[in-house]
């Protein structure tokens, strides 16, 4: 499923992205102490890979947020940027697993999404079914 396939994308960036300051500060860092363009170059790397991260969940947002139903759009937040298990799901929106997972594939059924780059060629933290 295209809409599934987009969304696991999600998994694991808040914690990437937050994972990618730390890089970038510390190549900032390291790149006021040489002024040496290897170093150089590795900071506007890591940047870039920041900024693109930002992008995507940026993207994934939007996706998300087209939804009108609310409790569907907290169910694709939690399960995509968050990782939540279903029961985990249920238990934060106080509702069964069944009712969580037939919002949720509800919620899928709604997205469409052309895919972009950014979205189509980055699955390195897809959960596995």
């Amino acid at each position: 499923m295209l809409a599934k396939k987009i969304l696991r994308n999600g998994i694991g960036l808040n914690s990437r992205i937050r994972e990618q300051i730390v890089i970038y500060r510390d190549w900032k860092e390291l790149s006021a102490e040489f002024n040496d363009e290897k170093v150089q170059a590795i900071l506007t790397d890591a940047r870039a890979d920041l900024l693109e991260s930002i992008r995507m969940k940026r993207n994934l947002e939007e996706i998300i947020m087209e939804n009108n139903n609310a409790d569907q759009r907290e169910i694709l937040r939690l399960r995509y940027f968050y990782a939540a298990t279903w029961a985990a799901i249920a238990d934060e929106l106080n509702d069964t697993i069944e009712w969580v997972k037939e919002q949720h594939r509800k919620a899928l059924k709604k997205i469409h999404v052309e895919v972009t780059d950014c979205c189509e060629e980055y699955d390195g933290y897809a959960e596995k079914e």
